[in-house]
């Protein structure tokens, strides 16, 4: 499988992120994966971005069309930076020793499935019982208010253990916003003939 530009540039942000935890961290290992963790997480909310943006703009979903194939592709190099915060984000929970709510951990970890499934699901390799645009807009809709509960709760300071500055936080969850209004109402350019 080939890697694309795209995703060397997540490979390239992810190692900027673990030298960014270090130096934030110096060298505390609690304090590194938080960091880690969390700028790690920004990285994601990028790569959901540009995937929600791409689908809200070419919302369908023929098989074997360009636009799918894009999208499966959108959604493969997502699915490889999220799981990359995921491991950093286990290793910071499990250092903190943050309590796990199992009612929290649950939308999780369906989130994980979700994202670990969709490039699946787009290229046809997972066929589901329902249509391919009902997953997207189920997946775009589920992952994208477990981002808003992520940073709702950071700015309600329901977070305990969380770091970083509010300022972000309500950047992110401004981004949010914006990400679902952009997909539920898309900015459509009329073809020139």
């Amino acid at each position: 499988m080939n890697i694309s530009k795209w995703l060397w540039a997540g490979f390239l942000l992810e190692i900027f992120v673990v030298w960014a935890a270090w130096q934030e961290s110096a060298g505390a290992t609690t304090a590194f994966f938080q960091s880690a963790a969390r700028l790690s997480g920004r990285v994601s909310l990028l790569f959901f971005g540009v995937f929600v943006v791409y689908a809200g703009r070419f919302p369908n979903v023929e098989t074997g069309s360009e636009h799918l194939k894009i999208k499966g592709r959108l959604a493969f190099d997502f699915m490889v930076v999220h799981v990359i915060h995921w491991f950093l984000l286990a290793a910071a929970v499990r250092l903190s020793g943050f309590e796990l709510v199992p009612f929290r951990l649950a939308g999780g970890i369906l989130a994980y499935v979700l994202v670990v499934a969709m490039p699946f699901i787009l290229r046809g390799q997972i066929r589901l019982p329902w249509s391919v645009a009902l997953t997207q807009h189920l997946y775009v809709f589920y992952v994208w208010l477990i981002f808003f509960m992520t940073y709702l709760t950071r700015i309600q300071g329901q977070t305990p253990t969380a770091t970083g500055s509010m300022t972000f936080y309500y950047f992110g969850m401004g981004a949010c916003i914006a990400l679902l209004s952009f997909y539920l109402f898309p900015i459509r350019i009329p073809n020139k003939r």
